[in-house]
């Protein structure tokens, strides 16, 4: 495994020098992959863990070689794609013709050179150690995948890891070795916070997984779900259903205050009847909790002997991490409120295993990013890394890395075909719609818990 330096002189910037020598390939075996057009060009990528064709950890390589066999030819004969124009969509085709490797082109960690004449770096910034490493590591297969699929062999993605302490300067020295085209990542918003000084300087194009898009500004997308985007489609969807008397339930910190903030200055502020925000002391003084909520829904025990739904609101925004909707939405029901009588909504946070399966949240509603061909997708990765499922930061990973490369590949900069239009991409027939103010719209819908822990779109007020 490839250790991951902070200094650029070290293994942290990548060449694409290939050494034969100490790198035992089947050449026989690559020569029946299959790609979707006669390529003029090679193929570049690196693998961290799973390096099958490089052949650098060889007992693997001898028992995975059939897996990556299956799994290539499966890559390029489903979903082989190539992006086009500014309004690209990167469409299926079906091939039968054989992949030509230039071995040159393979990335070797023990290279010195980072960089030889006509490559197009590809700077990216992800966590390959401590917390947030398994993260990266998704991510970089997701990558890994998109490159494999490019007919454009002179894009090379080079990681920086971001999960050691590092800083501006750090950044900074790798851009002037690197002068990568694009930039992409950070994960974490405090990351991009403390880098951004520097990626405006070099005015390069960052496009950055967190969901914080009061990040976002010329030159710097972030395309993360924002939980900003999200509250103005819970408020669009309560003012086109009519909803009239509105409860507002949040932890009491910056974040659950920044949703407020978004809700004081919408039309929704006028159908607000209460709100609370609740601390972390409150939360864990659960005798204490429970009356504040009784009180927010004004219930009385001995006025309702016959269990008679709580009709205090006929919606209930609740706004908090996995744990503060698991301490809150029991304490609700308890109270009476039916979630068939009194809509539930939440951020993208419910979204999760153990919420779904959640009793108390059955028909509780939340906005998410409408997603295609997830199945298909999972079905590729399942061949490819033998997993078999992916999360939307795996797929988001996915996206990026073919929006990259088409964007890396044109001569004009991003901005530049921006303003001329060319800012809509399609992967999977999942739309990106890139702002020259940083902002990236795509399709968002709600949608509701069912008893069986799925999930189904609303197409109206139900």
């Amino acid at each position: 495994m490839d250790k991951f330096s902070n200094d650029i002189n070290s293994t942290q910037i990548k060449s694409n020098e290939f050494r034969p020598n100490k790198n035992k390939i089947n050449k026989e075996k690559l020569e029946n992959l299959y790609v979707t057009n006669k390529p003029k060009q090679s193929v570049v990528f690196e693998f961290r863990k799973e390096r099958y064709l490089e052949g650098i950890q060889n007992k693997e390589l001898e028992n995975k070689i059939d897996y990556a066999q299956k799994a290539l030819q499966a890559t390029f004969k489903m979903l082989s794609k190539a992006p086009s124009t500014g309004m690209e969509h990167l469409k299926i085709k079906k091939t039968n013709h054989k992949i030509k490797f230039n071995f040159k082109n393979f990335y070797n960690s023990s290279a010195k050179n980072s960089k030889t004449d006509g490559d197009i770096n590809i700077l990216v910034l992800l966590p390959f150690s401590n917390k947030y490493r398994s993260i990266g590591q998704k991510i970089r297969k997701a990558i890994d995948l998109a490159v494999i699929q490019s007919k454009i062999n002179n894009i090379k993605f080079v990681y920086f890891n971001t999960g050691n302490d590092f800083n501006s300067n750090d950044i900074k020295l790798v851009i002037e070795k690197l002068n990568p085209k694009i930039v992409v990542g950070p994960l974490l918003r405090e990351n991009l916070i403390k880098i951004t000084p520097v990626l405006n300087d070099f005015k390069i194009p960052v496009f950055s997984f967190t969901n914080d898009s009061s990040l976002s500004e010329k030159g710097i997308w972030a395309l993360g779900f924002s939980p900003f985007d999200q509250i103005n489609k819970i408020i669009e969807y309560v003012i086109q259903c009519k909803k009239e008397k509105i409860g507002f339930i949040s932890v009491d910190n910056d974040y659950g205050r920044k949703i407020y903030n978004i809700v004081e200055n919408s039309e929704m502020i006028e159908l607000i009847k209460d709100k609370i925000f609740i601390n972390d002391q409150t939360f864990k003084d659960k005798e204490n909790l429970k009356k504040i909520i009784s009180h927010f829904l004004n219930y009385d025990k001995t006025n309702n002997k016959d269990l008679i739904s709580n009709n205090e609101y006929d919606s209930i925004i609740l706004i908090g991490n996995r744990n503060f909707i698991l301490g809150i939405a029991p304490i609700l029901t308890f109270y009476d409120v039916d979630l068939l009588k009194t809509e539930l909504f939440a951020t993208s946070v419910l979204n999760d295993k153990t919420l779904l399966n959640e009793h108390s949240l059955i028909h509780a509603k939340f906005p998410l990013v409408s997603e295609t061909k997830i199945n298909e997708f999972n079905e590729l990765w399942k061949t490819v890394w033998l997993q078999p499922k992916t999360d939307h930061l795996t797929r988001l990973g996915y996206y990026i890395s073919k929006i990259s490369i088409w964007v890396a590949s044109q001569e004009e900069n991003f901005t530049d075909q921006i303003e001329k239009g060319k800012n809509k991409f399609s992967i999977l027939d999942n739309k990106f719609i890139f702002n020259i103010n940083g902002n990236v719209l795509r399709p968002i819908n709600i949608y509701k818990i069912g008893k069986d822990g799925s999930i189904r779109k609303i197409n109206s007020c139900q």
